[in-house]
């Protein structure tokens, strides 16, 4: 296995840059995702890890290594795509064998153990029975793992996997998920991850970074891409619903700070907070304005006052999950929303009822403008 780093690396088409600057590292066995909106760079970086795009500039280095110059097959990685590419006329078994008989890795097995390792990874992956079927007689969801089986039957130094499960229903993601995570513990594999779904993500790596427009926005672990979002971009990419985004004016009283938005919310901002507040500020209109963030889960409600800080707003609606409810509130030019629990899960706020919100102050955020906010 191989650690991999990228260093200032930029991609170019024309005067396109749809890479810019680009710097990380993967480290040995480690499950490293790639995350970020359709354009951002995601599948073009998978890319040129593997040789299959040149780079504009910059270096990648496989264990201290650049590569810059070697074709996919020095560089020793499997990659599986969104899309199957899987060959017609051979069957599932042909499909899943073909890298372990390409003439370039060299690997020579003998029959009885290349049947040992297609059975082993179709097994795995829950596809041992569709061994001899061909790929026209197979669901869209199984031509996935085919394809997904067919990238980890070999042992490369680098998986490299481009939305390898998008096109599986919710239940099968989920168990490939787990098998994703599984594979990776069971055989000690470095593999760099591609995903537009933030729970993929979160579920599987150990780190990721986040693209907006071919470039990192962040970069740590799950827990911290979640729980400190670098801007406001990366909360409103990454949870669902995603962190709730509020912008008012900063205003001194009485020796005290507060943030008003509108003239149904106004909150004290704890003194620690108030200079990381103030860097965040601009000027709109004469007045100082900055951007709060705040995650579902971090605002309390109720039906009496919290404490001081408290305010009230109209529950507009309600969306009753499996485990918990989210309650949405309308404040402004934009919507609140409160994941809640009641009995049996399910909270009794009704539309239109004024209800009591407090903002944890350990979990708020605030943030320079760089994506629109709406009512949505």
């Amino acid at each position: 296995m191989a650690e991999v780093r990228l260093e200032n690396v930029t991609k170019l088409y024309g005067r396109k840059m749809a890479v810019k600057g680009v710097s990380f590292t993967c480290k040995e066995r480690e499950f490293f995702s790639i995350i970020g909106p359709t354009g951002a760079g995601k599948t073009t970086i998978l890319k040129m890890i593997a040789g299959i795009e040149d780079i504009t500039s910059g270096k990648i280095y496989f264990n201290g290594r650049v590569v810059n110059d070697l074709s996919p097959r020095e560089r020793n990685v499997s990659m599986a795509f969104e899309t199957y590419n899987l060959y017609p006329h051979f069957s599932v078994y042909d499909n899943i064998a073909f890298p372990l008989r390409a003439p370039r890795w060299g690997l020579k097995l003998s029959p009885k153990e290349e049947r040992r390792r297609v059975k082993e990874i179709a097994n795995f992956l829950g596809i041992e029975e569709l061994l001899d079927r061909l790929p026209q007689h197979l669901s869209g969801g199984q031509k996935q793992r085919v394809s997904l089986a067919r990238a980890l039957v070999r042992k490369p130094d680098v998986y490299l996997l481009d939305e390898p499960i998008a096109h599986l229903d919710a239940r099968l993601k989920f168990s490939t998920q787990t098998l994703l995570k599984e594979f990776a513990h069971k055989y000690r594999s470095t593999i760099i991850y591609v995903t537009h779904d933030f729970r993929e993500a979160l579920a599987l790596s150990d780190r990721m970074v986040v693209l907006r427009k071919g470039a990192i926005k962040q970069e740590g672990t799950p827990e911290e891409v979640y729980y400190t979002p670098a801007t406001d971009f990366v909360g409103r990419l990454i949870g669902e619903p995603p962190m709730n985004l509020i912008d008012g004016e900063i205003i001194s009283r009485g020796g005290k700070t507060f943030l008003k938005a509108g003239e149904d919310f106004t909150i004290q901002i704890r003194d620690d907070l108030v200079d990381p507040m103030k860097k965040t500020a601009r000027q709109e209109g004469g007045h100082t304005i900055t951007r709060l963030g705040i995650r579902c889960e971090h605002i309390e409600l109720s039906r009496q006052k919290i404490s001081d800080n408290s305010f009230q707003l109209p529950v507009y609606a309600i969306a009753h999950e499996a485990e918990s409810s989210v309650v949405i509130l309308e404040l402004k030019d934009t919507f609140l929303y409160v994941r809640t629990r009641g009995e049996k899960s399910l909270c009794d706020y009704r539309e239109s009822e004024m209800v009591w919100l407090d903002f944890d102050q350990n979990y708020i955020f605030f943030y320079k403008k760089t994506v629109e906010i709406s009512k949505a």
